[in-house]
């Protein structure tokens, strides 16, 4: 198989599980969230039966009340806990640590030849991978 017939089946595969995990599965699970509340909470309570006479209304009064509370929480998580993710993120990515350490240390001026070409070489090679060469510059003339 070609590289550019592999990349492009590389992509569908990432636009079918996008599609599927975000939306798809989403809308069908938070059906079925609904639909068990409805059997668990209105059937066995004859009470609720009352007010509820049937899934639809269920399902309005629901998402009405449920949206409005998950918007929150969701607002609390992104206002919160992104900060810890992002941390944790960064205490996983050692390659990212290590670039950004070298940038600390390439502004104070205590790089050495060896380190600069150690990490050009690394992006570089990044690069490369990603078919990105028109990003690199040459060093001796600086420019692309």
């Amino acid at each position: 198989m070609s590289n550019i017939t592999g990349h492009f089946f590389r992509r569908r595969w990432l636009d079918f599980r996008n599609g599927h995990g975000l939306y798809l599965a989403f809308v069908m699970s938070f059906t079925n969230f609904i639909l068990i509340g409805y059997n668990f909470a209105v059937k066995k309570a004859p009470f609720l039966s009352d007010f509820f006479d049937n899934t639809i209304v269920f399902a309005l009064v629901f998402i009405g009340f449920y949206i409005p509370v998950a918007m929150i929480i969701g607002y609390y998580h992104r206002r919160k806990q992104y900060v810890v993710e992002a941390e944790v993120g960064l205490q996983e990515n050692w390659p990212i640590v290590w670039i950004l350490r070298y940038q600390i240390r390439l502004i104070q001026g205590e790089t050495t030849p060896e380190e600069n070409k150690r990490m050009l070489t690394y992006l570089d090679n990044i690069l490369k991978r990603h078919k990105k060469e028109d990003l690199m510059f040459d060093d001796e003339t600086n420019k692309k």
